[in-house]
């Protein structure tokens, strides 16, 4: 299985340079082969493919010797993620947009296998040279497929995400096939169980907020209008970069829990049912988006699919809170979120809001997940 590790390094000035110059590369021969292959369609109904676009890169460097400086193989990836990006227009996804500086992802990614050397925590990186790897944690990685070097210009920080292959989950512990639960997400507690274990949601971000606001009133403060962003003051940029460090505090603080949490389902429920839940959809209730997104739903959920062994979707118009885990009786009261805990008029049975959708997710999903099986 593939897995991905990030290490954090420390560029000299020099190397910095080189690695931005790159990255600036990487992102003028995405926008340039955009630009062909969209005028080429509208013009002559052509469709470039990757590898006429390759052709074309020796041309490219005759023509700009900047591109030079960058290693050829992260040009060619960028041609190639930008007709992936084509590729999934099908499956959904947006029309590819020209990148544009200080709007998107300042990396570029080499298909090789990177070489480290873990006595003396180094690597060396095409056209950058040997760099010195902050030894965040003791893990050693083999059998690299590719790397990934990626420059945060709010943080002012580089980072090489390296691609391997773990043969260490074919032993991994598979929980027994018989264990399976449900899980009712939300945002007075993060997840509900099933079997009535809860995780607490942490709220990283209200956890902030105060700190948060301090540092944005700083920043407006000192904000020049009718000035170019370049041409801010040394302070509004210092206050800049502290706003951004601390929200990169905040989204790794998610993340960890994040991934603490599908771990533990993963390694104890052979069989995860949650909810197909719109998020996107419930982002557009003004009092509720900045909540969700602090419980970050979409990410957890991502990590349970392929984490879990069987990971099953229940339908987001099945009933799970309304429905009495009991007798099934249909209580369409419970529709008010501010009802935490209700009484089945029909059977007597009190019911938790959360705990008794989490049960019915359980019972549905262990119901679709059979009928598939057997298929």
């Amino acid at each position: 299985m593939l897995r991905a590790i990030k290490y954090e390094f420390r560029p000299t000035k020099v190397q910095a340079q080189t690695i931005r110059k790159a990255c600036g590369c990487a992102r003028f021969v995405y926008n340039k082969a955009l630009a062909l292959k969209i005028e080429r369609y509208q013009q002559d109904n052509v469709k470039l493919s990757k590898y006429d676009l390759d052709k074309l890169l020796t041309s490219w460097k005759k023509e700009h010797t900047f591109l030079s400086d960058c290693p050829s193989q992260a040009l060619q990836q960028k041609i190639h993620d930008m007709c992936g990006a084509f590729g999934n227009i099908k499956n959904g996804a947006k029309f590819p947009k020209f990148k544009r500086k200080g709007k998107c992802k300042e990396s570029f990614r080499i298909p090789i296998a990177l070489k480290i050397d873990y006595k003396d925590w180094t690597c060396k990186i095409a056209k950058i040279g040997k760099v010195k790897i902050l030894k965040g944690h003791n893990k050693q990685v083999n059998n690299i497929h590719s790397y990934t070097v990626e420059y945060k210009p709010s943080l002012d920080r580089y980072f090489v995400s390296v691609l391997y292959e773990d043969n260490s989950l074919t032993n991994k512990r598979i929980p027994n096939k018989d264990t399976h639960c449900g899980i009712d997400v939300g945002i007075k507690t993060f997840a509900t169980l099933s079997d009535g274990k809860v995780f607490e949601n942490q709220k990283h971000l209200k956890s902030n907020l105060k700190k948060l606001r301090v540092l944005q009133r700083s920043a407006s403060r000192k904000y020049k209008k009718g000035v170019k962003t370049e041409e801010q003051s040394r302070n509004w940029r210092k206050v800049q970069k502290q706003i951004a460090k601390l929200h990169f505090h905040i989204a790794n603080q998610r993340l960890d829990y994040n991934h603490k949490v599908s771990k533990y389902l993963a390694d104890n429920y052979y069989l995860v049912s949650v909810e197909d839940l719109n998020v996107k959809g419930v982002l557009k209730n003004h009092r509720l988006a900045q909540a969700v997104s602090d419980v970050a739903w979409s990410s957890f959920l991502s990590m349970l699919e392929y984490k879990c062994q069987a990971y099953q979707e229940v339908d987001r118009f099945f009933a799970s809170s309304q429905t009495c885990g009991c007798c099934g009786y249909k209580n369409p009261k419970v529709k008010d979120l501010a009802v935490r805990s209700w009484v089945c008029p029909q059977c007597g049975t009190k019911h938790d809001r959360d705990l008794n959708a989490s049960k019915n997710i359980d019972r549905e999903g262990l119901s679709l997940w059979r009928r598939n099986v057997d298929q």
